[in-house]
C-alpha cells in the first residue's frame, strides 16, 4: 500500500503545535504506570472510540467554579440554584450552535450516550410497546402494512442505532453499500421507491456518520437529501465521529440535506467522561404527548382532578433531577473541540491513520479491515494472522507489555461484522450454536485502535512497534495466558499476584470513619 492511495485531508488545516501540546499535557492520566504480570509500564490510550480522555481544564473549572455552588436548577430563587440554571441552560445552547441547530430543533440531554439519545426518540415518535403488552396484546400485528412505520438502516450500526429500531412496532429494512464500503445512497433510494413502503406515513432513516469499526464516513448529505426526497426522517448516529468531524443540521443552501436528528455520546469527548448523552431532533418527531420520562419539572400543573405537561420539549424531555454537572461538562467539552477546530483534528487524525495503515498493511500477518482508501476516522481495526490471534488476547497482551490500551470484540456492531468478516448464514448459525452453549470465544470479532488529538508522538511509535512485533511472536508469549470460554477473557498464570481491585480499595477503612460507634 502506498501513501497516494490514502484520502488527503485538507491541504488548508495547518496544525496549531503549541495548542496540541497544551491538549496532551492536559490528559489526566497521561504519565500514569501499570502493573502488569509481565512489568511495570506506562500507560498508552488507543481507545478513544469507547471513551475520550478527562482533561484537566476542565476539570480544575468544574472544581473551581462550578461544584463549590453545587444546587439543583430549575430556580432563580436563590443565587446558587440560579447560577447552576444558567449554566445548565448555556450547555444546551452550546450543543444547539455546535449542531446549526435552528429553533424548531429540541436539545435533550439523556441517558449515558447515543444509546440513551436514540431510545429517547423512539419512545417520543410512540414506536416503542412495553415487551409484556406486545407479547400478550400483538398491537404490531393490528396494525396494517399500509400504515406501519419503516425505518431504514444500514448493516454498519451499532447496536444502540439497530435494536432500538428493532423492537419497535415499525418494519426494519437494511440498506447495504456502495462499492467502497459506504451506506448506499442509491440502495436507499431503491428500497424507499419499493411499492411496499413507498406508501407508508411514516418513513425513518437512521445512519451511523461513521462506522465504530472502520471509521469509514458515510455521505450524510447524500443520505439524507434522499429521505427527503421521499418524504421521510433523516436521522444520524454520531456516537463515533461527533468528536472528530462538523456537525452541521442545516447545510446552508442546501434544505434537503439537513439532519432532523442527530445523536451525540458526549463522553467519547477529550473531556468528555461522565458527560450525558446527546439528542437534537426536529420538534415534529416528539409526537407522544406524555414524556418519555413522566415527573419532576415535566409538567406545569397538577391537581388531585388534572395536570397538565409543559409544551417546552427540552424540559419536558429532561424530567427529574438533571446531571446538572454532567450536562455542563458536555458544553465544556463541545467548547474544547471547537478550540481545537475539525480541519486540525481531522488532519493530525489522517496522519496517524495513514501511517498505522502503510505500517501493517505491510506485515503479511495483519489484515486492516474496510478500504483503506475511503475517508475514515482516526480508527483502525485488524485481525491478526487470519484471527489465530483471538483479538481479546491481542488486547490483553498489548496491555501487559506494552500498557497499550486497545479493544478487542465486535464493538457492538454484529452485523457489520459479518459483512467485514465474510459471514455467511451458516457459519452464523454454528457461532449462534456455540455462544448458546457458552462459549464465548467463537464470537467474531478483531482489535480495535483509535487516536485523539491527545495522542502523542511517541505513544504512537510504541504502538507501532507492539502491533507488528505482537503478530510476530504472540505464539510464544501465549503459552503464559488461559481463557475461560464463558467470556472469552484471558488471563495471565500471574495475574493473581499483581493487580487486587475493588472500590474498597479507594474507600478510607471504618477504622477511619468519621463517627465512632461508641458513645
Amino acid at each position: 500500500m502506498t501513501a497516494a492511495r490514502l484520502p488527503q485531508p485538507s491541504p488548508s488545516a495547518v496544525v496549531n503545535e503549541p495548542l496540541r501540546d497544551w491538549v496532551q499535557q492536559g490528559v489526566i492520566g497521561r504519565d500514569a504506570i501499570l502493573r502488569t504480570p509481565v512489568g511495570t509500564v506506562k500507560k498508552r490510550y488507543f481507545d478513544h472510540t469507547a471513551s475520550g480522555l478527562p482533561f484537566a481544564p476542565i476539570e480544575d473549572l468544574l472544581r473551581e467554579r462550578v461544584l463549590p455552588f453545587m444546587a439543583n436548577t430549575h430556580t432563580d430563587a436563590n443565587a446558587t440554584g440560579g447560577y447552576m440554571t444558567a449554566l445548565y441552560d448555556e450547555a444546551h445552547k452550546t450543543a444547539a450552535r455546535h449542531v446549526r441547530a435552528d429553533a424548531d430543533d429540541v436539545v435533550v440531554f439523556c441517558g449515558s450516550g447515543a444509546t440513551g439519545a436514540i431510545n429517547k426518540l423512539v419512545r417520543a415518535i410512540g414506536l416503542l410497546v412495553p415487551e409484556p403488552i406486545e407479547r400478550i396484546v400483538g398491537v404490531k400485528k393490528q396494525i396494517p402494512d399500509d400504515d406501519r412505520p419503516v425505518i431504514f438502516l444500514s448493516r454498519m450500526e451499532h447496536h444502540s442505532n439497530d435494536l432500538p429500531w428493532r423492537e419497535s412496532i415499525a418494519d426494519v429494512v437494511l440498506v447495504g453499500f456502495d462499492d467502497r464500503g459506504r451506506v448506499s445512497a442509491a440502495e436507499l433510494d431503491a428500497a424507499l421507491s419499493d411499492p411496499r413502503y413507498k406508501g407508508r406515513p411514516l418513513k425513518i432513516g437512521s445512519f451511523s456518520a461513521a462506522s465504530n469499526v472502520t471509521g469509514i464516513k458515510n455521505d450524510v448529505d447524500a443520505l439524507a437529501r434522499v429521505m427527503h426526497r421521499h418524504g421521510g426522517f433523516a436521522c444520524f448516529d454520531y456516537a463515533a465521529a461527533a468528536p472528530y468531524v462538523g456537525i452541521d443540521m442545516h447545510p446552508e443552501g442546501d434544505p434537503e440535506a439537513r439532519k432532523d436528528a442527530v445523536f451525540v455520546s458526549m463522553h467519547k469527548f477529550l473531556g468528555g467522561p461522565q458527560a450525558p448523552g446527546l439528542l437534537v431532533a426536529n420538534r415534529r418527531l416528539f409526537r407522544s404527548r406524555v414524556p418519555v420520562e413522566p415527573g419532576g419539572g415535566t409538567v406545569v400543573y397538577t391537581s388531585p382532578w388534572d395536570w397538565k405537561y409543559t409544551a417546552e420539549l427540552s424540559h419536558r424531555e429532561e424530567g427529574g433531577t438533571p446531571d446538572v454537572v454532567g450536562v455542563i461538562r458536555a458544553g465544556l467539552a463541545l467548547q474544547l473541540k471547537d478550540t481545537l477546530g475539525v480541519d486540525c483534528i481531522e488532519r493530525i487524525e489522517h496522519d496517524f491513520v495513514r501511517r498505522a495503515i502503510e505500517r501493517f498493511a505491510a506485515h503479511g500477518k495483519i489484515r486492516v479491515l474496510g478500504d483503506p482508501t475511503v475517508p475514515r476516522l482516526g480508527i483502525v481495526s485488524v485481525v491478526i494472522d487470519e484471527g489465530r490471534l483471538h483479538y481479546n488476547l491481542a488486547a490483553r497482551m498489548l496491555s501487559d507489555r506494552w500498557g497499550i490500551q486497545t479493544r478487542g470484540g465486535c464493538m457492538c456492531a454484529g452485523t457489520y461484522g459479518h459483512e467485514l468478516l465474510g459471514i455467511g448464514a451458516a457459519r452464523s448459525y454454528e457461532i449462534r450454536c456455540a455462544l448458546d452453549q457458552g462459549d464465548q470465544a467463537q464470537k467474531p470479532g478483531w482489535l480495535r485502535i483509535s487516536f485523539s488529538p491527545s495522542t502523542t508522538e511517541e505513544d504512537f511509535a510504541v504502538l507501532l512497534d507492539a502491533v507488528t512485533t505482537l503478530a510476530d511472536r504472540y505464539a510464544e508469549w501465549a503459552r503464559d495466558y488461559t481463557m475461560d470460554p464463558k467470556t472469552a477473557s484471558w488471563r495471565h498464570v500471574d495475574e493473581d499476584a499483581f493487580a487486587p481491585r475493588g472500590l474498597s480499595l479507594l474507600l478510607p477503612s471504618p477504622a477511619s470513619s468519621l463517627c465512632s460507634s461508641s458513645l
